[in-house]
């Protein structure tokens, strides 16, 4: 199997990513039960990020697609199940660009809905001792643009699976301020490895 994983350059004053830096580790590491891991980073924008994405997807050919993105306030690893057709920001991208309850598509569904198992990922992770919870909603933000892009590839191409991770800041994160949760990149890159060997394990349907 091969896998794509990608993380999110810095945005708004973060200096770093916790995606970025996660989805390093993992790709460092090399193969994780015999599974080719392939690391890519994605724009923070509404307008460029599906078609870098799309890119990537062609270029590499992979059967999983795992997006990570940054999440504040949460020191839980968080599992996303639904991807929804709408942009819609507070702050501006890094184009400047904060679109206004906007529709990313009006001839594509309401919602894409990841395919896999997440409570049993969810479970996996557990078990190695980290939190992990299943999230019914990314946000409107570019990490659900990307989702949603990178669900909408796998129903076009069939035989690729996505999942979207949210995760805390890392432990040390020196854009964040120090009452903020955290996680440790140990804990992190375990838990993307665990959901790595669980889908990979052909005894188990996910």
């Amino acid at each position: 199997m091969k896998v794509v994983i990608t993380g999110f350059e810095p945005f708004l004053h973060y200096t770093e990513n916790s995606s970025w830096e996660v989805a390093s580790q993992v790709a460092s590491c090399g193969d994780v039960c015999g599974v080719e891991i392939v690391k890519e980073i994605l724009p923070v924008s509404f307008m460029r990020v599906g078609a870098v994405l799309r890119s990537v997807v062609e270029r590499h050919n992979p059967e999983l697609i795992i997006l990570l993105g940054q999440a504040a306030g949460i020191d839980y690893i968080k599992l996303e199940r639904i991807a929804i057709n709408m942009m819609d920001a507070r702050g501006a991208d890094n184009d400047g660009y904060a679109p206004d309850e906007q529709i990313i598509d009006s001839s594509a569904p309401t919602a894409y809905i990841t395919p896999l198992k997440i409570k049993t990922l969810c479970q996996a992770i557990a078990r190695r001792g980290i939190e992990a919870k299943v999230s019914n909603s990314a946000g409107l933000y570019v990490c659900n643009r990307a989702y949603f892009e990178a669900l909408r590839l796998c129903n076009e191409r069939g035989g690729t699976k996505a999942i979207f991770v949210h995760l805390p800041y890392y432990e040390g994160q020196h854009s964040v301020s120090a009452d903020q949760p955290t996680m440790s990149l140990e804990k992190m890159k375990l838990a993307i490895q665990t959901i790595i060997e669980e889908i990979n394990d052909k005894d188990r349907t996910i």
